[in-house]
């Protein structure tokens, strides 16, 4: 499995107190509209429900607050929000 500092469709970004995580899949047969995204302390897991399967499991360098999750999806490119612990 590739890292996500090694993904080229993954960008993580941390700023005041948030993790920023851009994920490109766009060129993807994917609905991304009924994708669904769920996290852990320092993973986040994109699952497909159409073909289901996992998209993405992404590793975050930092402790992240799963409770605080969200997600917003914009031609093809998913952005998921959440606060450090």
């Amino acid at each position: 499995m590739m890292s996500s500092a090694e993904d080229p469709d993954v960008d993580i970004l941390n700023k005041n107190g948030l993790v920023n995580i851009y994920v490109d899949l766009r060129g993807k047969e994917i609905n991304t509209k009924r994708l669904l995204v769920r996290a852990d302390n320092s993973h986040i897991y994109i699952y497909d429900p159409d073909s289901n399967s996992i998209v993405k499991i992404i590793y975050v360098n930092e402790l992240i607050d799963p409770s605080t999750l969200s997600v917003s999806e914009k031609n093809g490119i998913i952005n998921i929000s959440l606060k450090k612990t």
